[in-house]
């Protein structure tokens, strides 16, 4: 055997041969088989053995014997089924920046506009791709396994088939061509060699479509770009096209069919024509075709249409619902969300309110869960947010409908879900304003993936800016910051009221820590080119003296916008609005920290640039400055402070002067020299001088 294995020969060692060789070790057999044993967990032959005291007893009556293995069906699972299960074990952080931008804080998107633009820009790039590897297939092969999906394909590449045929309808149909598909449909001749099944296809996209090409948005720009819903308007006007190709292809069909009575009843309900799909469904109810649900659905939704009474509402609604029940036809939850749908436009009318109470009640006695888009109805019609009454709405069917969502997760059913969460807050900020409950309902939409059902970009936005809106006027800032560091700034990026909201919330709960918290978006944000914002900013870091590790947090800030602002001052782009009054409220912050050098060269920095001079620093700002400097001592300096608020007609400066002079041992002529400030000094009170701080001119700063 060894000789055969040198000369690549092949060999079969079968399984006999090692049972019957207890006693030996086959070195060769080990090479051959590798670590066989060990993957499989069989036993190794080894060449000692270790003897059994007590040899296990082997029963070989009957009963004994072993029962077959039976090994179990294989489970078909996807191929990337192990990994998310090991998804389903870890938390997604989702307040993080997108994947192309994670590494790199530079290309972080800080406001809501360049979020939009970015997301813009990745959808024009997958068209582009798109594009190139229809146009280039052979250069794009060998990467996927899988095909390309079709759609991507045959971008340029046209159809496979060329000539008007019942294979090219049916080509067009599935990619949902309606323009190619009536112009292949119109040049077929005659029109009896398409099948009928062919025909109602072709039937039903006409109707889904009316008769017009869709444009088809993507996933990206459907959420960067808000889609109209104009079906709950009160009177919406009616967009079916009459007398169009649909109804053309219905009176030529051979047979008429429940499925052909469907569509075309479908897509005039879908587009208002209220009269025409009643008319076609008494027509199909006279012929004993039983329509089915989705069309008795649509037809619900338009009831209330070009009636005047909420009797005739009720009426119609209940003729349709009688007719569904004769029919046999089961209702579900998208025909009471229908029912309460066409509610909503007469909501305002006396008894709506009870019939919809009572249309929840049938829903619940038939054990049909509610959707979030059967909530929204509800809100809308009990919480109507255009009612700017300043009567307060009753809060138990708000609260009664959180606790059935609590601990729920819902799916997308209809585009009215993505409606609820923005509405509900919106609700809750109008007439219900309590933290606790826009708390809850929070809570409910971070359940699962509900906040999935957010909708667009705007529904978004507006939802989490009500939500830390109404939080920071009502919670203490750790339920504020909480929330605050959950969404900020990767999901939603406050507008600076937001910002000014939680620097007065900061300020009323003396929580100056979540200061340095916040700088960091609110620079990234480039809040501070507002000159009010950022004198509102500076006002509230400088209004205690804190503790020294905080204290030096807020001195960094300090530097910290004074270094980005001496950076833009060549580019005069978004710079900082600096000026004096900032330069003030800076200068105390640093004396707070006991750092007059730093509040010293702040006001220097102030005294030789002309670009800060449009307003001045506030008298106290520089009544401390002065104080701190005489008690250091630095008289020089605290002369130069003097003198400039002299310049400035601050009041004050005698107390400094005779604290000066009692502190320090001045030479005469300086004495002298102070003791003509304080008489040149102006005898107005410190709220007249505070005023006028702010509108002194450069001039009069250059007037020493």
């Amino acid at each position: 055997m060894a000789a055969a294995i040198r000369k690549h020969s092949k060999v079969i060692l079968s399984r006999a041969k090692f049972i019957e060789q207890n006693l030996r070790h086959f070195t060769v057999g080990q090479s051959l088989l590798g670590n066989t044993w060990f993957i499989y967990d069989k036993a190794k032959k080894k060449k000692d053995f270790i003897p059994v005291e007590h040899p296990i007893k082997i029963d070989k009556t009957p009963e004994a014997e072993l029962q077959p293995i039976v090994i179990p069906d294989k489970i078909e699972r996807s191929p990337t089924a192990i990994l998310e299960a090991l998804a389903s074990t870890v938390r997604n952080d989702i307040n993080q920046p997108m994947y192309s931008s994670i590494d790199d804080p530079y290309l972080y998107c800080n406001s809501d506009v360049l979020k939009k633009n970015n997301m813009a820009a990745k959808d024009s790039g997958r068209k582009t791709a798109r594009m190139m590897m229809s146009m280039y297939p052979e250069y794009i092969t060998q990467i996927w396994e899988e095909p390309l999906p079709e759609v991507w394909r045959d971008i340029v590449q046209g159809y496979v088939h060329k000539e008007p045929s019942e294979a090219a309808l049916l080509e067009r149909i599935a990619k949902r061509k309606v323009s190619d598909a009536i112009q292949v449909y119109e040049a077929v001749n005659p029109k009896s060699q398409l099948s009928q099944e062919t025909v109602e296809k072709f039937l039903e996209l006409l109707c889904v479509f009316n008769s017009q090409s869709p444009d088809i948005p993507s996933d990206v720009q459907q959420f960067i770009e808000p889609p109209s819903f104009i079906k709950d308007a009160p009177f919406p006007a009616v967009t079916w096209q009459k007398e169009s190709l649909a109804e053309q292809v219905f009176r030529d069909l051979p047979v008429k069919t429940t499925a052909a009575y469907c569509y075309l009843i479908r897509g005039m309900a879908t587009y208002f024509n209220k009269n025409g799909a009643m008319s076609l469904f008494r027509e199909m109810r006279a012929a004993n075709f039983t329509a089915d649900i989705l069309t008795y659905n649509d037809l619900l939704s338009v009831a209330s249409l070009d009636l005047e009474t909420m009797e005739e509402v009720i009426l119609e609604i209940e003729t349709l619902l009688k007719d569904m029940a004769a029919s046999n036809v089961k209702p579900n939850v998208q025909t009471f969300n229908s029912v309460l749908f066409s509610c909503n436009r007469v909501s305002r009318w006396s008894g709506c309110k009870k019939f919809a109470l009572s249309v929840m009640s049938e829903m619940k006695a038939l054990e049909l869960e509610p959707t979030l888009a059967t909530y929204l109805q509800m809100l809308k019609i009990f919480y109507d947010i255009k009612d700017k009454s300043p009567k307060t709405k009753n809060a138990d069917l708000f609260l009664d409908m959180l606790n059935n969502m609590e601990s729920k997760e819902y799916q997308l059913t209809c585009e009215n879900d993505l409606l609820f969460f923005r509405m509900a807050m919106r609700v809750i900020t109008t007439h219900l304003p309590d933290a606790k409950i826009a708390l809850r309902l929070h809570t409910i939409f971070k359940t699962g993936k509900n906040s999935d059902l957010v909708g667009h970009r705007q529904l978004q936005f507006t939802y989490y800016s009500d939500l830390i809106s109404l939080i920071t006027q009502l919670e203490n800032t750790d339920v504020v910051m909480n929330l605050y560091q959950s969404v900020c700034p990767f999901i939603f990026y406050p507008t600076s009221d937001i910002y000014l909201m939680i620097l007065e919330n900061i300020s009323l709960y003396n929580t100056y820590q979540y200061i340095p918290v916040i700088y960091t978006d609110i620079q990234r944000g480039n809040y501070f080119v507002d000159k009010n914002f950022a004198l509102t900013f500076f006002k509230t870091l400088a209004q205690h003296k804190h503790e020294p590790t905080l204290q030096g947090q807020l001195c960094d800030i300090v530097q910290s916008l004074l270094a980005v602002w001496k950076l833009k001052q060549e580019k005069m782009h978004q710079l900082p609005a600096i000026d004096g009054d900032v330069i003030g409220e800076m200068i105390i912050i640093h004396l707070n920290n006991d750092d007059h050098v730093k509040a010293c060269e702040l006001f220097e920095l102030y005294k030789h640039t002309r670009s800060l001079r449009k307003t001045s620093p506030s008298a106290l700002s520089l009544s401390k400055l002065a104080k701190k400097l005489i008690s250091v001592p630095d008289y020089n300096a605290a002369k130069n402070v003097m003198t400039t608020m002299l310049a400035l007609d601050y009041e004050g400066i005698p107390d400094l002067v005779e604290t000066c002079l009692d502190l320090l041992a001045l030479p005469e002529e300086e004495r002298m020299y102070l003791e003509g400030l304080a008489r040149s000094a102006p005898s107005k009170t410190l709220s007249e001088s505070t005023s006028s701080s702010s509108e002194s001119s450069s001039s009069d700063s250059d007037s020493d």
